[in-house]
């Protein structure tokens, strides 16, 4: 599909049960190492075909994870779900501060990067899309990098 050049701007792909809230080390180890290796090999694949700098993956999860294990060898949903974005044109490195683990918000991670200013950077600085004209309230405080930076792209 991206090879054949068709104009294609978006692609997403929904990998379902990570849902777990027990015994979680032996059921999302599994799909940890099938999800690295599958995206190694994709961002491989890219290469081999020569379009890996038109090409960015994004991973996100739509809810965060308590910090505390719940009674059953498991965490239950909370706040600050993981967001990564990969590829040959992405800034590599923390986007904003690791959350505290010490300070939690009740049993939750403080989130340290709002999810709008991702998609904000993707719609503006990838898409050439105006943030405004599709996410409401923006525009959003941008990143503040632990690198100094402020873009999630090169």
């Amino acid at each position: 599909l991206l090879s054949a050049n068709l104009g294609v701007r978006v692609v997403t792909i929904d990998w379902g049960s990570f849902d777990t809230h027990g015994d979680q080390a032996s059921a999302m180890d599994p799909q940890i190492t099938t999800l690295s290796r599958a995206l190694a090999a994709f961002q491989n694949d890219l290469a081999v075909r020569g379009i890996e700098q038109r090409v960015i993956t994004v991973v996100f999860t739509e809810f965060g994870r308590r910090v505390g294990e719940n009674g059953s060898i498991g965490t239950d949903h909370g706040a600050g779900g993981p967001c990564f974005v990969m590829g040959s044109a992405v800034r590599g490195g923390l986007a904003a501060a690791h959350p505290s683990v010490t300070a939690l918000m009740n049993g939750n991670l403080g989130v340290t990067t709002d999810f709008r200013t991702v998609w904000q950077s993707l719609i503006a600085d990838w898409l050439g899309g105006d943030p405004a004209r599709i996410l409401p309230g923006a525009p959003f405080a941008g990143f503040s990098r632990p690198d100094g930076q402020t873009s999630l792209f090169k």
